[in-house]
Formats: structure tokens, C-alpha cells, sequence
């Protein structure tokens, strides 16, 4: 059974590479990305276990988290079949060393939109 809803549930690379080119391009506009989650999108901080859920709050945390972190650097990017992973880094704000905070945001996709989003990395600070 769960492996017959996996198969239904595919998404291809082709449909993956499209929604986070969408997804990208509409946050980087300054435009409301709320629209590129499925309704039941959820969002996991790793290093605290907090979860956000809704498109709305999702966003609202994502746009929230993006204005205190400084100086945001992509360093990999990559694309499969239904799942993206992003690895970065950022100044540390907190301690103002010139150490970088690394962090790795992983999402899973469902048709055309993001239905989860897991960042592993101590980024929490970010959010205070």
C-alpha cells in the first residue's frame, strides 16, 4: 500500500526543476510565494523541532527568517524526482565572528507545488 501511494504521488524532474524555478523566481520578485505550496505545506526547523504549517505561515516564517539572515549564500543546489536539497551558509549575526552558519533546506514536492520543507543547520537564531 504505502509504496503504490509513493508511485501515485511521483513527481518527475522535469515538473520538480519547473516548480522551484517558479518558486524561486516569484521570492525573488518580492511576490507572494504562498501560492507555490500545497495547502498541508509544512516547515521543520531541525535544530528546535518547531514545526509551521499553512502556506501563510510558512511564508510569513520564510519571510521573517530571510530578514535577519545576512550576507545568504546558495552553495549546492540539487534537483530530483520530487525533492530538492539546498545547501548554504550565512554571516553569524550572533556571536559576529566571521564564521558562516551552514544549512541545508530539503522539500518535497507534490505535483507542481512544495508540500514540506526541512532545514537542518542552527538557524533558529534567526527567527528571534
Amino acid at each position: 500500500m504505502v509504496a503504490l501511494n509513493a508511485l501515485e504521488t511521483r513527481v518527475s524532474l522535469e515538473q520538480t526543476q519547473r516548480a522551484i524555478d517558479r518558486y524561486f523566481g516569484i521570492m525573488g520578485r518580492g511576490g507572494d510565494f504562498a501560492d507555490c505550496y500545497t495547502k498541508d505545506v509544512t516547515w521543520i526547523t531541525s535544530d528546535t523541532g518547531e514545526r509551521i504549517d499553512g502556506p501563510n505561515s510558512v511564508r510569513d516564517y520564510i519571510v521573517a527568517l530571510h530578514a535577519n539572515m545576512v550576507d545568504m549564500q546558495t552553495r549546492r543546489f540539487r534537483v530530483g524526482d520530487g525533492s530538492v536539497y539546498l545547501e548554504g551558509d550565512c554571516a553569524d549575526t550572533l556571536t559576529r565572528t566571521s564564521n558562516r552558519i551552514c544549512y541545508c533546506v530539503a522539500y518535497d514536492m507534490k505535483d507542481d507545488l512544495i508540500s514540506a520543507m526541512r532545514c537542518y543547520g542552527p538557524i533558529a537564531q534567526f527567527t528571534s
